[in-house]
């Protein structure tokens, strides 16, 4: 049977609430053990849960969402800010209040089920997730800032190929994969391989190519 993470969904708007509740519980390795919908209520339900995520929808209401995790924090289980995922509407206003708040998990409310159920997996680890959703001008692709060459490791590394077949695909020894794959990192801030198919997802680079 598949291990389950636990998640404690906080979101004040009902019906967001109840869709970010079936979104998540569609995924065999995650469950959600609670809601709630403001803080007090928060921090009982996770003093009592004890899950190993919290998911927390913004609703571009910075002070509120901080009110939230501040009130978890106070707990007698108090809340360990690298399992808090925070979801926001307006990257470029809310992030940096958000990341002020200890919180190391932050999500673009616009991003996809699968973007959305990843970043939960992520952030289960403890470790950190930044992926505002970047608006690009029409036409403009993110993929500018790296080289042909690292564009095409970057589109078969985001379709699962291993760097042995990357090695064989392109040509390429997989030492200059790895090289390769360590600029491409580098240049778009990503943290894994994970964090570069929600990337890729985010900007529509997944479906870019042959």
């Amino acid at each position: 049977m598949t291990p389950q993470l636990s998640i404690l969904v906080i979101d004040s708007h009902p019906i967001s609430l109840t869709g970010l509740h079936t979104i998540l519980d569609n995924y065999p390795d995650l469950r959600v053990v609670g809601t709630a919908h403001d803080g007090e209520t928060a921090a009982a339900r996770y003093h009592e849960l004890h899950p190993d995520v919290v998911v927390l929808n913004t609703h571009k209401d910075a002070g509120q969402a901080l009110d939230i995790v501040r009130a978890m924090s106070r707990a007698r289980s108090p809340l360990s800010a690298a399992r808090a995922l925070v979801l926001i509407d307006d990257v470029d206003a809310t992030t940096d209040q958000v990341l002020q708040a200890g919180v190391q998990g932050v999500l673009s409310s616009g991003s996809s089920p699968e973007e959305l159920a990843a970043a939960v997996r992520i952030t289960a680890t403890g470790r950190s997730l930044l992926i505002p959703r970047a608006r690009k001008e029409a036409g403009e692709s993110p993929l500018e800032i790296l080289t042909d060459r690292e564009a095409e490791v970057f589109r078969l590394m985001t379709r699962g190929y291993s760097n042995a077949e990357i090695s064989a695909e392109l040509a390429l020894s997989q030492s200059t994969v790895k090289s390769h794959i360590q600029k491409v990192m580098e240049k778009l801030c990503l943290r894994n391989r994970v964090h570069a198919v929600i990337f890729a997802y985010e900007n529509n680079v997944i479906r870019e190519g042959p």
